[in-house]
């Protein structure tokens, strides 16, 4: 496994085919690499994405203050990520580069405190793609917030671009989501879908009567929400059950 672990802004790593230097990590080669957060912090990487990359990061029981560039050059980028943290304050930016670039972000977390999310895309060349997915759990008294933003700057044509987050609320949370798309142009795809409530009550009648009791009736959506479609390895996958099956007994 391509492991990269992130504590007090250093980069521990030990890969042959990732380069880094002041914060900054290069590629040498397409394939997957696992990040993760080992400790409260504030951090600040640029990633330079020229090939074909994964990239799985996670963090737990971190108070964290993030400030990420994820710059495309002619390559496409996969993010798959999960948090259940103490407090998030992170902004994200992407940039494409080249035509063609393409990004799929995809991003689930329970959020006990206080998280706010920003996350930039900016679209500098035609043709480019980008899918943004947020899947949030929010607990209790908890604030949530997100705010997308996706710019396509003129001449940008023919470039796809599509945001969805939802948060699924569990108490009385303050929770909000500002999806903005900034186009400069008409020739372009542009979607985006944003839902803040509770899981569906037919959803939960459903399985009810088919004997589950209301808390493994909870177990079971909330799992089937954070993880469908979150391709993450055996380890990651496991700890977030876990952690779901700690907080629904």
């Amino acid at each position: 496994m391509n492991k990269i672990l992130v504590s007090r802004n250093k980069i521990e790593c030990d890969i042959d085919s990732i380069i880094c230097k002041d914060n900054v990590v290069t590629f040498r080669n397409s394939g997957e690499y696992v990040l993760e957060y080992t400790e409260s912090g504030e951090y600040n990487i640029t990633f330079n994405i020229n090939k074909n990359i994964k990239i799985i990061e996670s963090s737990f029981d971190n108070d964290l203050i993030i400030n990420n560039n994820y710059i495309i050059d002619n390559g496409s980028l996969n993010v798959v990520k999960f948090y259940n943290n103490q407090s998030v304050n992170e902004i994200i930016n992407i940039d494409l580069l080249k035509d063609g670039d393409k990004v799929d972000y995809c991003f689930a977390n329970i959020c006990k405190y206080e998280e706010r999310y920003s996350i930039n895309i900016n679209h500098k060349c035609k043709k480019t793609i980008s899918n943004i997915t947020n899947k949030s759990i929010a607990l209790g008294n908890s604030i949530l917030k997100f705010i997308i933003n996706s710019n396509v700057y003129k001449d940008c044509i023919k470039s796809v671009l599509d945001q969805n987050t939802r948060i699924v609320t569990m108490g009385e949370c303050d929770a909000s989501i500002s999806p903005n798309m900034f186009i400069d142009l008409d020739d372009v795809e542009a979607r985006h879908g944003s839902v803040i409530g509770a899981f569906k009550e037919d959803q939960v009648f459903y399985l009810m009567s088919k004997g589950i009791s209301y808390s493994d009736t909870l177990k079971l959506l909330i799992k089937g929400y954070i993880l469908a479609n979150m391709s993450v390895h055996f380890e990651l996958r496991k700890k977030i059950i876990e952690i779901i099956d700690m907080y629904w007994r």
